[in-house]
């Protein structure tokens, strides 16, 4: 993977070429010493972040069993794609990059891109949020190249295709091989790899598929369809074995939160060789939505500590794509990502099925400068309580006077829901979230203090609310 042009320095190559050699081992002090090493080329505001992971394999956290088997069991193309790729291109050309557009053009740009290449889709799954896009349309090879072109010209590097089953996009492999300056996150059923594939996937090195499930066996056939959940378990071991960088994605909702979160649930997955867990509340968009299936705002809290707990003793990497919004200043929709459907239309998020741009009619930086995500980026964080970020299920009001203003369009019929037939039950929930969580958020946001006496206190409040 060599660079030209003068994108890096000498002495920046050297320092990448260091960490290469370093990442090769799993002796935990050339892992630091490799982290050290990052931490040096690493812009002014990732810094800080660099030494918190640095300190935490230094104090043996389990990150340091995440980062020995980055090391030690990915392949070395995957090992090599994983360094290259997402950390120095994303931390160091893109972040270069951006700053650079943002002084030049006054122009904002995301640090990463969803992309779904096709709706289409072998499984029928309960509550789908893309169940009713137009499966009629792909795109197609050369749309995809230049939404990773101008992404790379602003900075981007990080691609996360969907779908539907983006495995169904017969072009992906050879779409990853022709990019090796950029990373692939693929999020799929699994139902579609097989021996073949997965070695492929160890041989190009810049694809991770994130496998979706929802907690037991039962659960997941229930929703996906029998025997969905051994053949992911299959896969798994597959994935392993074969030294792919691998993780999990889960719809989180009233019925199953409490087994994504359970030992017997996590622990063979990490034993399989799973580093990463996204974890997404069910939004009730899509097929047959149903507020019903949400959890409830207690519900929502306690998988929010559980997340904690489990990141803070398991080696693995679980996200709370809600619970994690103050680690990031609240919603990134429009602001650090966009997502562009199968059919062009660039939305600010994956569960905002609203747009006023076709890729095909305007450059990236044009959509990305759009009056409507401007709009949504001048207004956030929605709330100042960072635990309430999304503007459809905590901030409604918020969701309806961004479309209202900008005259953003549903992308698929239907997807406006959460607008018209939903409206008083969002209102409701988002009422019953800002009771818990209010007093909670004060708690939080308070001098620290030992955990302990924290989640004591964060328990009275939860308690309270109850009664």
């Amino acid at each position: 993977m060599s660079r030209t042009g003068g994108l890096y320095t000498a002495a920046q190559r050297q320092v990448i070429n260091q960490m290469l050699k370093l990442a090769a081992s799993d002796d935990k002090k050339k892992i630091v010493k490799a982290f050290n090493l990052a931490e040096k080329i690493t812009p002014d505001q990732y810094k800080g972040s660099v030494r918190f992971v640095a300190d935490k394999i230094e104090d043996d956290h389990p990150a340091l069993l995440i980062a020995k088997h980055v090391t030690s069991k990915l392949s070395p193309r995957c090992r090599d794609a994983f360094i290259e790729c997402l950390i120095v291109n994303t931390l160091l050309r893109g972040v270069d990059k951006r700053k650079k557009l943002i002084e030049e053009t006054g122009h904002n740009a995301p640090t990463t891109i969803l992309m779904s290449p096709t709706m289409r889709c072998n499984l029928s799954c309960e509550g789908c949020y893309a169940s009713e896009y137009d499966i009629r349309h792909d795109l197609d090879r050369a749309l995809m190249q230049k939404i990773v072109d101008e992404g790379n010209d602003m900075g981007v590097y990080l691609f996360t295709l969907l779908g539907g089953e983006p495995f169904m996009w017969e072009e992906l492999l050879d779409f990853a091989r022709e990019n090796k300056d950029a990373y692939f996150q693929v999020f799929t059923n699994g139902t579609l790899l097989d021996h073949d594939l997965i070695d492929e996937l160890a041989e190009i090195g810049n694809i991770a598929p994130m496998l979706s499930l929802e907690g037991s066996p039962r659960l997941t056939d229930e929703r996906r369809g029998e025997g969905v959940h051994e053949q992911v378990m299959e896969i798994m071991d597959h994935l392993g074995e074969a030294g792919v960088l691998f993780g999990y994605s889960c719809t989180v909702m009233r019925h199953n939160w409490q087994a994504l979160v359970s030992d017997e649930f996590v622990d063979p997955l990490v034993a399989k060789g799973a580093l990463l867990a996204w974890h997404f509340l069910y939004m009730p968009i899509g097929r047959d939505p149903d507020t019903s299936l949400m959890l409830t705002a207690e519900e929502r809290n306690q998988f929010r500590v559980d997340i904690h707990r489990i990141r803070d003793t398991k080696p693995i990497f679980p996200i709370d794509f809600w619970g994690d919004a103050p680690w990031v200043n609240g919603c990134i929709a429009g602001k650090h990502y966009m997502h562009i459907n199968s059919s062009g239309w660039v939305e600010p998020c994956i569960f905002t099925h609203f747009a006023t741009d076709n890729i095909r009619d305007v450059s990236l930086m044009e959509a990305f400068n759009s009056p409507f995500f401007r709009e949504i980026r001048r207004r956030q964080p929605f709330n100042h309580n960072l635990l309430m970020p999304c503007m459809w299920i905590d901030n409604p009001t918020q969701a309806r006077e961004i479309v209202a203003a900008t005259g953003a369009r549903p992308t698929h019929p239907g997807g406006d829901v959460m607008l018209t037939d939903l409206q008083d039950d969002l209102d409701r929930y988002a009422s019953e979230v800002d009771h818990l969580y209010s007093p909670i958020w004060s708690c939080l946001s308070v001098e620290k203090e030992d955990p302990a006496d924290l989640h004591a206190r964060t328990a009275r409040i939860v308690e309270a609310a109850r009664r």
